[in-house]
């Protein structure tokens, strides 16, 4: 289909989107396709654009250039109805997870442990855990920093250090849960699926592993619902690509561009059949300011970002020209940031999980940042990380 008709089938939805909803917000990113978007809605519906709200996702992760382009454009287009999301912040204190571990072992050796598992065999609740804990064990574990405090952002590294690092797709972590809950759940739950069996064995294997997305959940869709009740929105323009994903390919097969789901809210998504080429296209024949993340180079001249996102995120590690090597290589202070927090030690520990050939365990987590070259520092064109860590023999 031409681009022309593409606009049109997505000015039509924008229309309809307006005449549906009484309170109608922008999800917006920073990245290319709300960007391209929230333009094409200003273009086609400029009245109504005005008092739209736009809430931007700010995850406190973010690239720098993806941040201040999204807080620049979101001042000159959207003045007072643009908001910034907040992550939530903990109400009561939470233990660390090596804390956990202890105070779990300590509700064991008690034979205590009924009290704290629903009938099905699962934690009733992570800071359940906290009635065990005696005032000498609480004076302890904050002598030994093992205690997310009152009042502690549930940010990305504390979501990393509770839940995991987000590792490869969501298919290779289908327990969304804190890793102490995963660890009851594996040793008191009768229902775990015969189907998961490998991937159980893994964590079992692996009893430290902390892999997960739920770092997607509490940074970025959470804090984006919260403020869409609180400002009373009860519609929501997303810049969604059906291409971009299965997931999102069949969302738009069985739904459409505009549907409600079961919260009551109104969803539309007018670029479904937009490509990244398409997207593109758009932004140079109208003119359409974009940010400057994705004109950034390597030395060959070659494009970084094909897409905004998180700069923490590893989901993408069985592709070449991934986020984490991207990170390595040009944002060298962060990289080494997120590796010395941990994600090089789960990194390690997961590729010794799931692969048939390799064996890592006599390498210490500091490979990853002090060898050179490096698993991120290519030695031939098609070198990667993949080829070194052999996730392509992934078990699961």
């Amino acid at each position: 289909m031409p681009l022309e008709k593409k606009i049109e089938k997505a000015q039509e939805i924008i229309r309809e989107t307006f005449g549906q909803g009484k309170r109608v917000a922008l999800a917006f990113s920073g990245g290319k396709d709300s960007t391209a978007l929230w333009h094409l809605i200003r273009e086609t519906c400029p009245e109504e654009a005005k008092n739209m709200i736009v809430i931007f996702g700010n995850t406190g992760v973010e690239y720098r250039e993806s941040l201040l382009f999204a807080r620049q454009l979101g001042k000159e287009w959207g003045g007072d109805n643009f908001y910034e999301t907040e992550l939530d912040r903990l109400k009561v204190p939470r233990l660390k997870y090596e804390a956990q571990k202890e105070v779990w072992a300590k509700i064991e050796a008690a034979g205590d442990v009924a009290r704290y598992l629903n009938k099905k065999g699962r934690l009733l609740s992570t800071d359940k855990l906290n009635k065990a804990v005696t005032p000498e064990m609480w004076e302890d574990f904050r002598n030994r920093k093992l205690v997310w405090e009152v009042g502690t952002r549930v940010s990305f590294w504390f979501i990393a250090e509770q839940y995991g690092f987000p590792i490869l797709g969501k298919a290779a972590t289908k327990l969304d849960a804190p890793r102490i809950n995963i660890n009851v759940f594996l040793k008191y739950s009768p229902e775990q699926s015969e189907r998961n069996d490998k991937y159980y064995e893994i964590l079992r294997t692996f009893p430290d592993l902390r892999v997960s997305h739920a770092c997607c959940n509490f940074i970025k869709e959470k804090p984006s619902e919260q403020l869409q009740r609180k400002l009373g929105c009860d519609t929501l323009f997303r810049g969604l690509l059906a291409a971009e994903s299965r997931r999102r390919t069949f969302t738009f097969l069985d739904y459409g561009f505009l549907y409600r789901v079961k919260e009551g809210y109104l969803y539309s998504n007018p670029l479904s059949i937009f490509t990244d080429d398409d997207i593109w296209a758009y932004i140079r024949s109208r003119a359409c300011p974009y940010a400057p993340l994705y004109d950034l180079t390597d030395e060959e001249g070659n494009k970084l970002f094909a897409r905004n996102g998180c700069y923490v995120c590893g989901t993408g590690l069985a592709y070449e020209g991934n986020n984490i090597e991207i990170l390595r290589k040009h944002y060298p202070q962060k990289w080494a940031g997120l590796m010395k927090y941990g994600m090089a030690r789960e990194m390690k520990t997961f590729a010794c999980a799931i692969s048939d050939n390799i064996k890592l365990n006599n390498l210490e987590h500091d490979w990853l940042l002090d060898m050179r070259p490096c698993a991120f520092d290519r030695l031939t064109p098609k070198q990667n990380l993949l080829e070194d860590l052999q996730y392509g023999t992934l078990l699961f």
